[in-house]
């Protein structure tokens, strides 16, 4: 258990490092998840719980000053577990949505320790000294790190042991119902990012993809690449249209200057007489 608790706050370690710096997605459920599964010995299993996580986390994001679900200790440490239990996607998202919530404060608690590295930087820049800056980021990356890697850690080697009798426990109702609110909670995923991205004229889009599932029976795949060839002809229309749109505001503004000075000669001329 100890080697497994060691690989996961590795994996985690990799994850926050590359949500916080040059963002290759490593981070998101689907890798952690895929990368955890495959740390437990079920590559397939944390695919899947991996997956089920990134549909339902989909439309989580950090904006300005919020901080979001920490979906990185919450994707690896329900994976962990879904698969400890035996019971998959359905512990897996039982267990992940309410760690991603608790750590949530943990990452708020290790940004908020972090402004006094920001601090010893301003007062560094302000008096010219310029050679700890670089040390100062790296080191408030390292408190973030820790305060993600500790409760996986403790979460693996404290909790792992009783967490197939725990739900071997729970009654069959209980874990129907979760099996069902894992079927959901991919569905409110989506309409988080559609919230986001739809603007007025782009669910015209949305209803291409619905009539494709719905009366076409196309798969995920094949509905993609519809989706691949009308992006790519709706960015051709558009930058074609674009430099008329230019042209024919130029023009007006000539017209508006010729009109200017149409009539500033006019003044000149009443000025003279």
């Amino acid at each position: 258990m100890f080697g497994t608790a060691i690989l996961l706050s590795l994996i985690t370690v990799i994850a926050t490092v590359d949500y916080n710096g040059p963002l290759f997605l490593l981070h998101r459920p689907l890798i952690t998840g895929a990368m955890a599964g495959l740390v437990m010995g079920n590559f397939t299993q944390g695919l899947i719980i991996g997956a089920t996580l990134e549909l339902m986390w989909l439309g989580v994001t950090g904006i300005g000053g919020y901080t979001p679900p920490d979906t990185i200790t919450g994707a690896i440490v329900g994976t962990a577990f879904g698969i400890m239990s035996g019971k998959g996607a359905t512990a897996g998202v039982a267990i992940a949505v309410p760690i991603a919530v608790i750590t949530q404060q943990l990452d708020v608690l290790a940004k908020t320790e972090d402004i006094y590295f920001l601090n010893k930087a301003q007062k560094d820049a302000e008096v010219g000294e310029i050679n700890h800056i670089g040390l100062y980021h790296y080191l408030s990356l390292a408190t973030i790190v820790i305060f993600k890697v500790v409760p996986v850690f403790l979460a693996v080697m404290l909790g792992g042991k009783y967490v197939a009798a725990l739900f071997d426990k729970i009654p069959n109702v209980i874990m129907n119902g979760l099996s069902v609110a894992g079927g959901i909670l991919p569905a409110i995923g989506f309409a988080m990012l559609l919230n986001m991205m739809l603007k007025k004229g782009m669910w015209v889009f949305l209803l291409i993809g619905f009539v494709c599932s719905a009366f076409g029976n196309m798969p995920t795949v094949g509905i993609a690449v519809v989706g691949v060839i009308v992006a790519y002809f709706y960015d051709m229309i558009k930058s074609k249209n674009e430099p008329a749109a230019e042209t024919a505001e130029g023009g007006e503004e000539t017209q508006d200057t010729e009109q200017d000075s149409d009539k500033s000669d006019d003044d000149e001329e009443d000025y003279d007489l």
